[in-house]
């Protein structure tokens, strides 16, 4: 399949199209220190940031590779981001944050859910992998709701003086 920035995916509360400029501001309000506590990134709060990681998602999408998504509820307000990463033959990657008053809904399974469906609807691939901080114990519910199995554990730097505990999660296809 080839991605395209048109795309949509509805889920029963939210719906999800590609990052674009529309939302630097929002993704900046949220993507905040507490939002990514149990991730690989460090918010400075900088707009440049932001412009640079839409332009980046604009770049790989037009390369096939990933698609990063807005999630935005009934309403068409901001929700979080999410995506689909690193698209092989071998395997495909997903990610998720959510703004903080929207954690804790169930809404996380839900786009995660609508992802994979996408996924197994348009690509072939080995297995689907979901990295998710030890520590995170909302965030590890995910995989463990939907099939996935732990497959190795290892550290990635959040920043010079915190490493995260990562579990690879992974969804098998035969």
């Amino acid at each position: 399949m080839r991605l395209n920035k048109n795309i949509k995916i509805k889920t029963e509360r939210a719906t999800l199209r590609a990052v674009e400029d529309l939302y630097i501001d929002d993704i900046l309000e949220h993507f905040t220190n507490e939002v990514t506590r149990y991730m690989p990134f460090n918010p400075q709060g900088n707009r440049k940031d932001i412009i640079s990681f839409i332009n980046e998602s604009k770049r790989t999408l037009s390369q096939n590779t990933d698609l990063v998504m807005v999630s935005l509820d009934s309403n068409g307000n901001f929700i979080g981001c999410c995506g689909i990463h690193n698209i092989t033959a071998e395997s495909v990657e997903l990610g998720l944050w959510l703004k903080k008053d929207s954690q804790g809904k169930g809404l996380g399974t839900e786009i995660i859910t609508a992802l994979i469906e996408f996924l197994e609807n348009n690509f072939t691939f080995k297995y689907i992998l979901y990295p998710v901080d030890e520590e995170n114990i909302a965030s590890k519910k995910i995989p463990e709701k939907l099939g996935f199995v732990p497959f190795k554990k290892y550290q990635k730097n959040k920043n010079s003086t915190t490493n995260l505990n990562i579990v690879e999660y992974r969804k098998y296809y035969s």
